[in-house]
């Protein structure tokens, strides 16, 4: 190994430069400045290790959540489904058991008025008038509500659908029915849709015939039908700028026999909104309503069949 550099100063004495004297020194600094070095990297592959197993087991532990959530979801769901079958069939057997009596009722009612309505004094064939009426109305309650559980019993097949011609011939139906009315309908061209024919065609005769009750009083009535994309989707509306009605009862609309206006004014059992929603809802869609008092009702709804 080489030693100090050695100079001759301007006496002619020996000695070593600077740089020759400070070089073992500068290499003692490098190799320490290297381990320094070294060791602060694998200090902080560690912490990187580290903080990588952590967020591995962060991950680990949220994927076991996401299972168990999934598990449990699929658990409630099958749990529901259930209840809802038992309730449909619940409310099936109730209706259909509850027809015989209530035939009976305004069988018998109606024969005492015709074999003794000639016996009986004023005051109780109004009576008896009553009872009959309370009964149709009894009656057709129930075939309403046997026709709810139906919707949730009967098969579906899915076809590609005109919803157009369907709302066009209804419409034609309901201005036939009363030719004086002063109505116009707009109805969209190309509304298409895959869901079952029956049914769809049902939630359009519903919200249509719907519209046309309660825009009765309007001069002209107006009802449109359409189509718009809303958040990647596409929803179908039917709209008319009939009576309408206050948004803070909105929740309980769809709910069986539950009015908004009284049956004097609008005749009516008050379950065609609940066999829209019933409807739509077995289409995997939505349907909500936006109103206000005289101005009117857009009824919305989507298909996701």
């Amino acid at each position: 190994m080489a030693g100090p550099k050695s100079v001759v100063d301007e006496h002619g004495k020996h000695g070593t430069t600077a740089a020759a004297a400070a070089e073992p020194v500068a290499k003692r600094d490098t190799g320490h400045e290297t381990r320094g070095n070294s060791e602060e990297l694998e200090l902080r592959l560690g912490q990187v290790e580290a903080k990588l197993k952590q967020e591995q087991a962060a991950r680990a532990e949220a994927e076991r959540e996401l299972g168990r959530l999934h598990d449990e979801t699929v658990r409630l769901k099958a749990s529901l489904d259930n209840v809802s079958r038992e309730l449909e069939s619940l409310s099936y057997s109730i209706s259909h058991d509850l027809r015989a009596p209530v035939r009976h009722m305004i069988g018998f009612s109606n024969a005492l008025q015709e074999d003794f309505g000639d016996k009986l004094e004023p005051t109780a064939l109004s009576y008896l008038d009553c009872i009959v009426r309370a009964g149709r109305k009894m009656e057709n309650l129930v075939e309403a509500l046997l026709g709810l559980s139906r919707i949730g019993r009967q098969e579906m097949t899915l076809l590609n659908l005109d919803l157009t011609q369907m709302a066009t011939s209804h419409a034609a139906t309901l201005k036939e029915a009363d030719p004086a009315r002063k109505a116009e309908f707009k109805i969209q061209e190309h509304l298409h849709a895959h869901g079952d024919a029956v049914l769809m065609r049902a939630v359009l005769e519903q919200l249509l015939g719907n519209a046309w009750k309660f825009t009765v009083r309007k001069d002209p009535a107006i009802i449109e039908v359409g189509s718009k994309e809303e958040g990647g989707e596409r929803v179908f509306f039917v709209r008319d700028n009939g009576v309408g009605f206050d948004m803070r009862f909105a929740d309980r609309l769809f709910s069986p026999f539950q009015r908004m206006h009284r049956e004097e004014d609008f005749p009516g059992l008050g379950v065609g909104l609940a066999t829209v929603q019933r409807i739509v809802h077995r289409h995997g869609g939505r349907v909500w309503v936006e109103a206000q008092p005289d101005v009117g009702a857009s009824f919305y709804f989507t298909i996701t069949t």
